[in-house]
């Protein structure tokens, strides 16, 4: 990008504006690709995908899904409740058409998870159920540490189970920055074929085992589907002409990337937790932790159980500045309960700056039981009625009694052993716009998030592992000449 490019006046303060021209005419058909390394996949395998996209076309991502089938081999297996299926991608990666990483994402499903915790509750119970395979009540908490019981309680906990020998189909859409770009991606005008890169999860991290025994998956008939639009004749040719002349064709999205740090078993009080990135734009900084142990620990929840660690105080160096330079307070406790602060952050590091329509998906019913209406029925006995017995009508409530935001169980986390549905975050973004955020390349310093750590929190059970994700601008850009993709952040 051109240092020119960082003067472009933010949409905010552009006062006039011109209507520009309208799209040229395209005509839209879509592609399924496949995978050209296997059929049948299991834990730790790489699914690889080639983009087939047609010459001359472009590829609208945005509207790509990603559809395969999940099977349980041996033993039932359960899905996690808040992004069910999508628990099988731990590594997620693009890679252009001459070999260029183009977009890495390290525990892509635990990032799935921190994304989909902020969202509405009947929007994953709905949508979520239906496409990712999500419980009907995402917003559970379930045991980080142990185990959910055996198979009656896991299937009363309304978990999506896969029977031994059975399958479930699982549609995703992908949380990615090259598949959520501004623009249509020109990859039929691209040298060689981008493909996409999926590291398959260990049993015990993708799926919920009930005490019946471990089970095990495979995932197969993978298939990704692809809107492609196609140019006509001229303006295909008229895009090749501009490339040929030298224009790069550059496309801006907003990526994620993990680094991590672990808080130790004995670690109390201030806590300084190092992280290093050199992007150019970051946007925001977000750190999801979850029990070491419980990612390889078959019959406990390993995606969506962040826990809190009782921390009561965090704020962040970055580029050598506290931010916020007072540290943001947090409480756990139901005496003096703290959690407007930190959902605050966590919903503006995700860009939900002016809606009042995005939610934290928190809110279940645990401890609701269904309402009992006694009711009198009568018979219709030759034009007479007849009063019979009084019976009881059991009407199901759907109504959201506890938050598990800290988990049910609030400050005492290690006693209760349930997760939460929080993140530490920071918005680092100027204004809403493109490469607004905080300019990390050129500095010596790292990134050091300070928690002041409580006791009883999970870490008291053993090495809490910290996901930071770090929000950053970032432009994929088409060279006109040789036609090769690259990413610049």
């Amino acid at each position: 990008m051109d240092e020119s490019d960082n003067m472009t006046t933010p949409i905010e303060m552009r006062l006039s504006e011109v209507n520009g021209m309208p799209s040229p005419q395209m005509d839209l058909s879509y592609v399924v690709a496949i995978p050209n390394n296997g059929a049948v996949f299991s834990q730790n395998n790489e699914v690889r995908i080639p983009l087939n996209v047609p010459t001359d076309c472009f590829v609208d991502l945005k509207r790509a899904y990603l559809k395969y089938k999940i099977s349980a081999v041996s033993n039932p297996i359960f899905l996690d409740p808040l992004i069910g299926g999508a628990s099988v991608i731990e590594n997620w990666r693009v890679v252009g058409g001459t070999g260029q990483l183009l977009e890495e994402v390290i525990h892509y499903n635990n990032f799935y998870a921190v994304m989909k915790a902020n969202d509405n509750d009947y929007h994953r119970a709905s949508v979520g159920h239906l496409g990712d395979g999500c419980s009907v009540r995402p917003a559970q908490a379930l045991n980080y540490v142990d185990n959910n019981g055996a198979d009656a309680a896991m299937v009363s906990k309304n978990l999506v189970k896969i029977a031994a020998g059975e399958s479930r189909n699982i549609t995703h859409k992908p949380q990615s920055a090259f598949f959520n770009a501004d623009r249509y991606m020109p990859l039929g005008f691209s040298t060689g074929s981008t493909y996409l890169s999926i590291t398959l999860s260990q049993d015990a991290t993708a799926t919920i085992s009930s005490t019946a025994g471990n089970g095990t998956y495979t995932a197969s008939e993978w298939e990704l589907h692809l809107p492609i639009l196609r140019p006509s004749n001229e303006f295909a040719q008229m895009f090749r002409s501009a490339m040929s002349s030298g224009v790069p064709v550059q496309i801006h999205s907003v990526g994620a990337q993990n680094t991590q740090q672990t808080i130790t078993s004995t670690g109390t009080g201030d806590q300084t937790l190092t992280f290093s990135t050199r992007k150019r734009s970051v946007k925001s900084l977000i750190t999801s932790l979850r029990l070491n142990s419980t990612i390889t620990t078959p019959t406990a929840s390993s995606i969506s159980s962040f826990v809190n660690c009782n921390i009561s105080q965090y704020n962040y160096s970055v580029g050598g500045m506290r931010v916020p330079a007072q540290p943001l307070a947090v409480s756990t406790a139901v005496n003096g309960l703290n959690a407007g602060e930190i959902m605050s952050q966590q919903q503006l590091s995700l860009g939900h700056f002016n809606s009042n329509l995005r939610g934290i998906c928190c809110m279940d019913n645990v401890g609701l039981t269904d309402y009992t209406l006694a009711q009198a029925l009568t018979t219709n006995v030759a034009g007479t009625y007849t009063q019979n017995a009084v019976v009881n009508v059991s009407i199901p409530l759907d109504l959201k009694s506890t938050s598990t935001y800290f988990g049910t169980d609030g400050q005492n986390e290690a006693t209760g052993k349930e997760s939460s549905k929080c993140q530490f975050a920071i918005d680092l973004e100027s204004y809403n716009a493109s490469f607004a955020g905080m300019n990390l390349s050129g500095q010596g310093l790292p990134v050091v998030l300070h928690a002041q750590v409580g006791a009883n929190g999970a870490n008291s059970l053993g090495a809490v592992l910290c996901d930071m994700y770090i929000i950053h601008d970032v432009v994929f850009v088409l060279d006109g000449t040789t036609g090769t993709f690259t990413a610049n952040s």
